[in-house]
């Protein structure tokens, strides 16, 4: 599981365009300079600069490295550097496309996998991309043995020939095109990496030294190379002349961490940057101008209440659980996510295969919530029923929701319906191993799906390694494990679609988890970038955006 918390987004109102030169003025201007300058500094020219596309973000960046790459600033970083075999255009987040690979197939079982790749791919020094080089990449990915190495878990890989890839699952496997979306997929040049100490051998975790490489030159197929990495200033990229595809519209990118939201904003509005990734909803309230444009993405995660079934809790009874669905003014909630957010009809996204309609989401039923909690009250014998809810102050990575603010509304509404909530805030680290160990009676979460497919959601069924935090075993429920291992085991479409929203409708009848909301991610760029569409994956394809020229 993987939760990457961000620096908070606070919001900002509506700023008029000064007629004078203000000290804000002043400020702007010295941001631009600044920018400039370091445009020079990168070897860029200020001319140049004007065909440079300036992303501000947040950085959570630790390695460009694929077979370590676990941050999403790096995530964005490597899509562009390394093609993977398949990939997504535009929107559509159901249906991956060729990226390296012209095509694939699948045995009917859903065991074998056989990729064919693009005959004119090269990396960025002119040599050709073989199958060999997939191989000692997903072999790298798995034997380095760092965070993402699970993503090989049950699966080999081996060159059928030159251009023909085969991977082999242990279990039927329909999300293996999805799977091979995500940048620690890339691919590498395998001869490249062995001359500066990688290597995928089963003693890569101790022998390989490619990292520290990795992090100066890019050794990829993809639209840009780097020209020079920082994790904790900016990211420099410029295009790849070796790449096969349309070259980028904008010849060089600089991705520069700017902790604030708000001096994202305005970095935008002044010009200084042209596009801002960690706005919230509620900061784009007012904004308006013919110079911006406002892009809002959904989700691919859900903001849950996790309810553990611990038999010392109150909550170990279903009387206590339904009552906290029934007692949650959902549409309060959305209200104070801000535009664009909706009620999530269930734990899995509405981006995904199995995702419900509106008529699937949880009803508010306040009177029927506070009847089913004095019924508990006198079955437990209890005078009244007191939980603690436990939430990270400092994670606001979920488009910029504060969490403090959602769990305040949580304890308004439980506390209508009989139940005393007691708030407990504390550090992602802290409050994230509290709900891993079991330790939480209530918690407030998202889960960030490490790939675009309903399957890497499946950790919520019962005896899986989410709702072990809730205690809520396989046996608890034999007929939502049945569902999860039908689920697991669909390979066609039409059987995928039925399975997981037959799994996502059981979970929300008999699940711990509380599905709350789906918000929107949302991206404030300059009018001149064009073609910008957000995923949730890896931010944006920065080769697909076009700049205008009116």
């Amino acid at each position: 599981m993987t939760h990457r918390p961000s620096p908070p987004a606070g919001a900002l109102p509506p700023r008029p365009r000064p007629r004078r030169r203000t000290l804000a003025a002043l400020a702007l201007a010295a941001a631009l300079t600044a920018s400039l300058t370091s445009c020079a500094t990168a070897g860029v020219s200020v001319e140049a600069a004007r065909h440079t596309l300036v992303v501000d973000t947040a950085f959570n960046a630790k390695s460009i490295d694929p077979a370590r790459v676990y941050q999403p600033t790096d995530y964005l970083v490597d899509h562009a550097l390394y093609e993977t075999l398949t990939t997504y255009r535009g929107d559509d987040l159901r249906t991956p496309v060729p990226g390296l690979a012209s095509s694939w197939s699948s045995s009917e079982d859903g065991q074998s996998w056989t990729f064919t790749l693009r005959k004119n791919a090269r990396f960025s020094d002119g040599t050709p991309v073989e199958a060999s080089d997939v191989v000692f990449s997903f072999d790298r990915l798995r034997h380095v043995d760092a965070s993402p190495a699970y993503l090989m878990a049950g699966i080999s890989v081996e060159a059928k020939d030159a251009r023909t890839v085969v991977l082999t699952t242990e279990t039927p496997r329909a999300d293996v095109p999805a799977l091979l979306v995500t940048p620690q997929f890339g691919v590498l040049n395998a001869d490249a990496v062995r001359a500066h100490g990688g290597t995928d051998a089963k003693n890569a975790a101790s022998e390989d030294s490619a990292e520290s490489w990795l992090n100066t030159a890019s050794a990829g197929s993809g639209p840009y190379r780097l020209k020079s990495y920082s994790n904790s200033s900016q990211i420099v990229l410029e295009t790849n002349p070796e790449y096969a595809g349309d070259a980028p519209a904008y010849p060089r990118v600089i991705i520069r961490n700017v902790p604030s939201a708000q001096q994202q904003l305005l970095g935008v509005q002044s010009g200084d940057a042209q596009i801002a990734l960690d706005i919230s909803a509620l900061q784009t309230k007012g904004l308006h101008g013919d110079n911006l444009t406002i892009d809002n993405s959904r989700a691919a995660e859900v903001l849950y209440l996790a309810v553990s079934r611990a038999k010392n809790l109150s909550t170990a009874s279903d009387d206590v659980r339904k009552a906290i669905r029934l007692g949650i003014d959902y549409e309060g909630l959305v209200e104070v996510a801000g535009p664009g957010s909706t009620q999530a009809t269930g734990i899995l996204p509405t981006v995904f295969t199995g995702g419900l309609g509106k008529a699937d989401a949880a009803a508010y039923d306040p009177s029927a919530a506070r009847a089913l909690v004095e019924k508990a009250k006198k079955e437990q014998g209890l005078k009244k029923i007191e939980l603690t809810l436990d939430y990270a102050s400092d994670y606001h990575r979920l488009a910029g929701l504060d969490y403090g603010v959602m769990a305040q509304r949580v304890q308004s509404d439980l506390g209508k319906i009989g139940i005393t909530v007691t708030l407990r805030p504390s550090p992602t680290s802290t409050s994230l191993q509290r709900y891993v160990d079991g330790k939480t009676q209530l918690a407030l979460w998202s889960y960030p799906p490490d790939y675009l497919d309903p399957q890497n959601v499946l950790g919520f069924a019962p005896g899986d390694f989410l709702s072990k935090r809730v205690h809520w075993p396989a046996k608890a429920d034999p007929g939502l494990a049945a569902l999860t291992k039908k689920a697991y085991g669909a390979v066609d479409e039409q059987d995928r679609l039925t399975a997981y929203t037959a799994w996502n409708r059981a979970m929300n009848e008999d699940g711990p988890f509380v599905p709350l909301l789906e918000p929107n991610f949302v991206t404030v760029a300059s009018s001149e970038v064009t073609g910008l569409v957000r995923n949730p994956l890896y931010y944006l394809d920065l080769a697909s955006l076009g700049r205008s020229e009116g």
